[in-house]
């Protein structure tokens, strides 16, 4: 009687755990939880911020983070490095000085300079929204890009491009 009721046990937890990991997979996309209570701020801010699959998506370094009301938190001296899904590489750096982020939909925007850099390029301007939950952003103001190993790209825009022959 007792392995019957161990065994109940055990199949009713799994079957709960179950439920819940299927719950939460069929949640579109995820929330991010910034640790910071409401008008309180945080020095030296290291956020990790992984996929479904527990590798390393996004890496938030906020030098000074203040939480506005339940849904914005405003960032200072920020940097965010995303991270390759394939290769779990360090892909794109973002770094702002001042910054908002709206929590309920993810979304970075900032009115001062920014600086976004990856191995091959250089890019600037005068502002940024950004989604982090689908990785992409808008870039405003006066934008500067420069292109790293331009050599390399040419010969990769080649290499794509069909061979023409001659009649």
């Amino acid at each position: 009687m007792k392995s019957y009721a161990k065994t109940c046990a055990i199949l009713g937890v799994t079957g709960s755990l179950a439920v819940t990991s299927f719950a939460q997979d069929a949640t579109p996309g995820r929330k991010l939880d910034i640790p910071v209570p409401v008008g309180h701020e945080v020095k030296g801010l290291h956020l990790p911020i992984r996929n479904n699959d527990g590798k390393l998506d996004l890496l938030f370094d906020v030098e000074t983070a203040t939480r506005l009301d339940a849904q914005n938190v405003q960032m200072q001296t920020a940097s965010i490095q995303t991270y390759n899904q394939q290769t779990s590489q360090p892909e794109v750096k973002i770094d702002l000085r001042h910054s908002i982020m709206n929590l309920d939909n993810n979304v970075i925007r900032s009115n001062e300079p920014v600086v976004i850099t990856r191995s091959d390029f250089r890019l600037t301007g005068d502002g940024l929204e950004f989604n982090s939950k689908t990785r992409q952003g808008r870039v405003t103001g006066n934008i500067r890009m420069l292109i790293y190993n331009r050599n390399e790209l040419d010969r990769k825009q080649e290499k794509s491009e069909p061979a023409t022959q001659a009649p």
